[in-house]
């Protein structure tokens, strides 16, 4: 175990959860209640399997329904959640088109859905001072880790990109997972990272592998390499990575889980298998009109009798002539039964 830098794992982390009875209005606030204690190898372990990036839930009016999101994230708790890790606010949850006090909101509603079953992480960034804000509002709200979307190269060189990273690490008792961009110095900045106790993986946007081999033995066991997507998963799960997201585990949770067991075991063909018939036709969803990665999701969650809403501007909003191809799809192929 490396020298710990973090004061809230001087002692074994202690990752709070939380539960409350969680009203629609986006003021609700998570009461704590005793959490489990992890270190830094356990919280890599829990999060380990599929991270299901959830949509953020909007009314008609645009504002936010955190109500929809936690029953959304409520109904994921009662059914199949084996290996499963619930993220908000990241990309499909609309983040930089969120305040301060809906991330709030959101991370609370996220928390209280899960019920203690499954880990919830919360995507934070939109700069410096909101990125500080976001990371300790998850916090105390129960989050067990946020994912840091730092600024990219425009706005900073490695160092700067390192300190932004640090200080928001360091604010925290939580983990912390980084986002990393495609400047050439980020496989050495993730292993200069990774000396930080509560920094413990990355999500990989490369699509391949040479981010995460370049990191050696620190993956998988001490720093969690997590994919972007099913292809990319298929990739890096045989090689080192132990994670990946996916936008369609809402749909087919066994089947994402699937998938998942058999890259971590290099069962590449069964994997490939699983991708095929399982999971890719659920994908076409999201891709019946350019635009639609994000609202295409909410319309196959409204046509299960689950919470969706609008897209916020500027994302596409979904035509009405679309939405019925959508839902046939949603509805012929998840593996969740339609509410009424």
């Amino acid at each position: 175990m490396r020298t710990r830098s973090r004061r809230g794992f001087v002692q074994d982390l202690a990752l709070a959860a939380g539960t409350l009875a969680l009203a629609p209005m986006a003021a609700c606030q998570a009461a704590p209640r005793p959490g489990t204690a992890r270190n830094r190898k356990g919280l890599i372990q829990a999060l380990e399997g599929v991270h299901n990036f959830m949509v953020t839930t909007f009314h008609s009016d645009f504002e936010l329904d955190s109500e929809g999101l936690r029953r959304n994230v409520a109904d994921h708790a009662r059914g199949f959640h084996q290996n499963m890790t619930i993220v908000v606010a990241g990309g499909l949850g609309e983040l930089y088109s969120l305040d301060i006090e809906e991330h709030r909101a959101l991370v609370t509603a996220a928390v209280a859905g899960a019920d203690g079953k499954m880990p919830v992480v919360a995507g934070v960034g939109g700069g410096y001072r909101n990125a500080l804000t976001m990371a300790r509002n998850a916090e105390k709200s129960g989050a067990d880790a946020v994912l840091i979307f730092p600024p990219g190269s425009r706005w900073g060189l490695e160092e700067g990109t390192y300190r932004c990273c640090l200080d928001v690490a360091k604010s925290v008792d939580i983990g912390v997972l980084i986002y990393p961009r495609s400047e050439e110095y980020w496989p050495r900045l993730l292993k200069r990272l990774s000396r930080i106790e509560n920094i413990i993986g990355f999500k990989d946007p490369s699509g391949d592998t040479q981010v995460g081999l370049a990191l050696g033995d620190l993956v998988p066991e001490d720093f969690l390499w997590v994919a972007e997507g099913e292809g990319h998963a298929a990739k890096t799960l045989p090689v080192g990575g132990r994670a990946y997201t996916t936008a369609v585990a809402t749909f087919v949770p066994q089947a994402s889980h699937t998938f998942w067991k058999h890259g971590v075991a290099g069962e590449k063909d069964r994997m490939n298998r699983v991708l095929k018939e399982k999971i890719e036709p659920v994908v076409k969803l999201r891709g019946v009109q350019p635009g639609y990665g994000i609202s295409a999701i909410k319309v196959a969650l409204e046509s299960l009798g689950r919470a969706g809403g609008p897209v916020r501007p500027p994302g596409t909003q979904v035509a009405e002539e679309d939405k019925a191809v959508i839902a046939d799809i949603a509805r012929s192929l998840s593996e969740v039964r339609r509410e009424s």
